[in-house]
């Protein structure tokens, strides 16, 4: 009380012994048309250095600074020998980044902005904020650009907006020789920061069939942990998708990426202490004839998104755009000291034997075969023959234990009688394990080989999911190993092969409708399981099954296999 009293006397006492200012005359008429009245077309635009930078925690302004903003839309396009990229000064956002060394399904430069998601999701390089009403007016508003029409890298081209108490400034820097763009952006309200983050939230342009947006991630590294968040991660135990849209993570970010099967978006921040990140997570309507998005009908489709930028609300950061390529992901350093991109490139978790595989098919692509499709079939030879004594090993081990099946059956009938929990029960697996000592087999021997071989083949099928090279690569009549046979050749000779190798190899010790069933469905449904399987994936699974069929055959030719097959034989035929 004592101080709102002591205020309401020095405003009486200051109002009584200070004039009141005198309001300046009005101009007379020919000198208000001497004054021309400014238009947003012929506001001068102001380079980086003379634009005040808001602080962050600045009192507001007591007056409004002067409108800044364009009178209609106007394009600006910048591009060097790897991108053409064309901003919209309508939000000072992208609305065309095309990658010059990649063709689209029609054999065009490849446009990465995806026409179909990003007038739902927002287009790259568009403010998120917390206040949806603010987003809108940040990303519809009329920029000043610093340039329009064209422009070649090395150059840098800056967006300024500014309407009564809100504004807003974008600058990007551009060389001449990486896909990596500079972004530094900032604005404010009332005088004072607000988070506003540039986003890359619509997808990417290579994503046409509704299965190419299932492989969709959103990757960061936070002080070399690495995390990657898919839309249906943990579904099946929460039943709620992993990636929330508008969920903010703490940083430290080394850099966060939306990632598809073949390229990425990659922000990689000035300051990684100082970094947020804000997952985006939108349900779009995918059409089924792009060539009649209207008219065609559609199904909804998980987009990620994601935007990042600076806890102070300035934010200086730089953006890769660009092809999943290892080469190219290893020169692109995070910052001057971190690491590279590399970690976007998901090998799975075999990582450690997939990464030298690909280096290998790589270089006898380069070196050796000139086409992607016959390397993929030579490394699967090689890999088949390397691995060829543990194939032998596991043959033998099963057709060992197939010989001495009436044995083991006879085992188990003599203690049929006792229940699980008898003490007598116990005979019966010590019999069991004198047979086995006898006759030289070890009851793990068939299946050891072949868990020593599922680290190399998962480590192969990961390798070929995610090289950017086997995309739009030819072979034969496959246009494109990265996508699935056209005339479904090769699923139908997975499945044929398949069924051969299990005719020739007898399993004995199963019921003969059982093994009728297993002959049938296994290759039925793995051939359904390869039936939109990347072309490239399919060259390898068939190729092993036949290589995997010929030594089936070599080893039933031996006198060991012979044996085996007669004793088989005859037993089946005391069945009949």
């Amino acid at each position: 009380m004592l101080v709102l009293l002591i205020s309401i006397i020095g405003i009486i006492i200051l109002n009584f012994f200070i004039k009141a200012p005198q309001q300046p005359p009005k101009p007379g008429p020919e000198q208000q048309q001497a004054q021309p009245s400014p238009s947003p077309s012929s506001t001068p635009v102001t380079s980086q250095s003379s634009l005040p930078a808001a602080s962050a925690h600045s009192k507001p302004s007591s007056g409004s600074l002067p409108g800044k903003r364009a009178s209609s839309e106007t394009e600006t396009v910048v591009e060097n020998d790897l991108y053409r990229i064309t901003f919209s000064n309508q939000g000072g956002l992208v609305k065309s980044w095309v990658l010059k060394k990649y063709k689209d399904d029609s054999g065009k430069p490849l446009d990465v902005v995806n026409r179909v998601t990003s007038p739902v999701a927002g287009y790259p390089l568009s403010f998120f904020t917390y206040d949806q009403g603010l987003q809108k007016k940040l990303n519809e508003a009329l920029y000043v650009p610093s340039a329009t029409g064209s422009l070649a890298a090395p150059a840098s081209l800056s967006f300024e907006y500014r309407d009564g108490d809100i504004s807003a400034r974008k600058l990007f820097k551009f060389d001449s020789t990486s896909y990596v763009v500079y972004v530094e952006t900032e604005a404010t309200q009332n005088g004072q920061r607000v988070p506003a983050y540039p986003a890359w939230p619509g997808g990417f342009g290579d994503q046409t069939a509704l299965s190419s947006y299932a492989p969709m991630r959103i990757d960061w590294d936070q002080n070399g942990n690495i995390t990657r968040q898919s839309p249906q991660s943990g579904w099946f135990l929460t039943g709620k998708k992993w990636v929330v849209d508008g969920l903010t993570v703490n940083g430290p970010f080394q850099w966060g990426a939306v990632v598809d099967s073949y390229f990425t978006g990659a922000f990689m921040p000035e300051s990684p202490k100082d970094a947020v990140a804000v997952t985006l997570h939108r349900q779009v309507g995918i059409p089924r004839n792009l060539d009649k998005p209207n008219e065609s009908e559609k199904d909804n489709a998980s987009v990620l998104g994601l935007a990042m930028g600076s806890t102070d609300g300035l934010t200086r950061e730089r953006l890769f755009v660009g092809p999943k390529a290892v080469d190219i992901l290893e020169k692109t350093r995070a910052q001057e000291s971190g690491p590279d991109l590399r970690g976007v490139l998901d090998f799975g978790f075999f990582g450690f034997i997939s990464r030298p595989l690909f280096l290998w098919l790589k270089w006898t692509h380069q070196h050796m075969i000139n086409n992607w499709g016959w390397a993929i079939a030579f490394l699967t030879l090689v890999i088949t023959i390397v691995l060829l004594p543990l194939r032998i090993s596991s043959m033998k081990s099963g057709l060992k234990m197939q010989r001495i099946q009436p044995q083991i059956k006879a085992v188990n009938e003599k203690y049929k009688r006792y229940g699980i929990t008898d003490p007598r029960r116990a005979g019966m697996q010590q019999e069991i394990s004198e047979l086995y000592k006898k006759e030289g087999v070890n009851p793990i021997g068939g299946c050891l080989p072949l868990l020593l071989q599922m680290p190399f083949l998962f480590a192969f099928y990961s390798m070929l999911g995610n090289a950017i090279e086997l995309r739009q690569a030819s072979w034969l009549w496959i246009h494109n190993l990265a996508a699935p046979d056209p005339l479904h050749v090769l699923p139908i000779a997975i499945a044929i092969t398949m069924f051969v190798t299990q005719k020739s190899a007898p399993q004995a010790g199963m019921d003969p409708t059982q093994q009728k069933m297993f002959a049938f469905m296994t290759p039925l449904m793995m051939g359904m399981f390869s039936w939109n399987l990347a072309a490239g994936l399919g060259i390898y699974w068939g190729l092993s099954n036949i290589l995997g069929w010929v030594q089936q055959l070599a080893i039933n030719r031996t006198e060991f296999g012979k044996q085996v097959r007669k004793t088989l034989d005859k037993r089946a035929k005391r069945k009949k």
